[in-house]
């Protein structure tokens, strides 16, 4: 038998709400920028959210994505500056010349293009084909929202492999080469808003070298980004002559690697450890001075000859470097 005072206890059942229903409705024209001559366009922060977008057919133009984007597809265009915020996939040109790209993204891919100045932060191995005149160099960019921009993109900055380039048409002679000098871009006021700049002391991703196989090496290794950002930028405006020339981050999701790595801090439980390889004269003790009179509280570990920086520097990054060979 019922009972009235059961009546009132019976829940609703609770009203289902797919996901297609809530979706906001996205106008893919909002996510494209095709056909300028002459003109300068710009997408703000927050305006692009993750999505996908297209850049085509763009001649004479500059072009500015301010956003963290999901891929980014550039075709067709000629005598453009194109700078695209952190890019959690791919980032593909296409069929472009006579263009300057600055771009972060996940993965970096290049053909049938020519004549080209790309300013490079790539966490996986850059690819070109079919390509001529390609010069590569170290991203070196800043605005107020691009770090928190590189986090929701998934790029961490500690691992830009910008000057590993693979080309598959490598028999069809130098088709890139390096450039050392960071690409430094004309940006227009009405951008001054958001901090924008190309100076490298301000750059969100470290400045890394190639390898000058001369002067000293010194190992150093961090267990905080926050401090080794600091020991970068301390080394830099002392202008001890100092050259970052690698810089690799793990943690513990990082099994292959990390196990091995913590054991440079002995005793002490790191979670995370960025390791850097600096090369100069008398770079160790310079990292020495710097380390001990300005940050005495860091956690770290570095190395105390030079025979002892080029095993730690083997071990450290030897391993990273192997998983881009074709």
């Amino acid at each position: 038998m019922g009972c009235f005072c059961c009546k009132n206890s019976v829940k609703e059942p609770k009203k289902l709400i797919y996901s297609w229903v809530e979706r906001k409705h996205l106008d893919p024209a909002d996510y494209m920028i095709e056909n300028l001559n002459g003109c300068t366009a710009y997408k703000s922060p927050g305006s692009i959210g993750g999505q996908q977008f297209v850049i085509r057919n763009c001649q004479d133009s500059n072009i500015y994505l301010l956003d963290h984007i999901g891929s980014v597809t550039i075709d067709d265009c000629q005598r453009c500056t194109i700078i695209v915020g952190p890019t959690k996939q791919s980032i593909f040109v296409r069929d472009t010349i006579n263009s300057t790209v600055v771009v972060a993204c996940g993965q970096f891919r290049v053909r049938d293009c020519a004549f080209l100045k790309i300013s490079l932060f790539c966490s996986t191995q850059p690819v070109i084909e079919s390509s001529r005149e390609l010069q590569f160099s170290c991203y070196q960019f800043y605005y107020n929202q691009l770090a928190d921009q590189f986090t929701k993109a998934d790029l961490n900055i500690w691992n830009n492999n910008w000057r590993t380039v693979y080309d598959y048409t490598w028999n069809e002679g130098d088709n890139w080469t390096v450039n050392e000098e960071p690409i430094v871009v004309d940006l227009p006021d009405e951008l001054n808003k958001y901090g924008i700049t190309s100076e490298s002391k301000k750059s969100v991703v470290p400045l890394t070298k190639c390898n000058q196989q001369s002067g000293e090496n010194c190992f150093v290794a961090f267990g905080f980004g926050i401090e080794a950002l600091r020991f970068i930028q301390a080394f830099q405006s002392h202008e001890t002559d100092l050259l970052l020339i690698n810089c690799n981050y793990s943690d513990g999701k990082d099994t292959k690697v990390f196990p091995e790595r913590a054991k440079l801090f002995e005793t002490k439980k790191v979670e995370t450890i960025i390791g850097l390889q600096i090369q100069g004269p008398h770079a160790i003790n310079k990292c020495l001075a710097i380390l001990a009179n300005d940050f005495p509280q860091f956690t770290t570990m570095i190395s105390s000859t030079e025979t002892e920086a080029k095993e730690l520097i083997k071990m450290f990054f030897d391993k990273f470097e192997n998983e881009f060979q074709p």
